[in-house]
């Protein structure tokens, strides 16, 4: 038993000694990754792009009959898709949030609740600490006009 057990790890080890190291970078892969996009499927396409155009202020990259693309950042953007084209189809279900991290958390809360924005959480108070479960952001979340979520928040210093 012994013998079977010192084998087994003599695989395991001579595996592992030719496997490349997962959490060494790769300069070649790293390098050739410069921007993420992250695509929306609508049925009502011209609604989605006055909510990132008009209301959120994000510019247009990208601008076709079905297609249009916004920055978010220098290296992100959100892309929206009409229903019918692209990869995936508009769906009930919206397992996907778009998350925007900002040092005005307050001022973006204003400018969406003025617009009539489905608020689907409320703004988290100064002083609420975040809980064990939670992440420490300050934030609320609201919904698109095709039911995405779109979350603002901070990140919170820890004391």
């Amino acid at each position: 038993m012994a013998v079977n057990g010192l084998r087994k790890f003599g695989a395991l080890l001579a595996l592992l000694l030719i496997m490349p190291d997962p959490m060494v970078a790769d300069d070649h892969r790293r390098a050739s990754m410069d921007e993420t996009i992250t695509f929306f499927y609508y049925k009502d396409l011209a609604a989605a792009e006055v909510f990132y155009s008009n209301l959120l202020g994000l510019e247009k990259t990208m601008d076709e009959d079905w297609v249009k693309i916004f920055r978010v950042t220098t290296t992100s953007s959100v892309g929206l898709v009409l229903d019918g084209r692209g990869f995936h189809a508009v769906a009930e279900d919206k397992p996907a949030m778009l998350s925007i991290v900002t040092d005005d958390v307050d001022g973006w809360y204003r400018l969406l609740v003025d617009s009539n924005v489905v608020i689907r959480t409320e703004l988290r108070p100064d002083d609420q600490k975040a809980a064990p479960d939670r992440a420490p952001v300050r934030g609320f979340v609201v919904e698109d006009p095709g039911g995405y979520t779109v979350e603002f928040f901070s990140w919170q210093r820890s004391e």
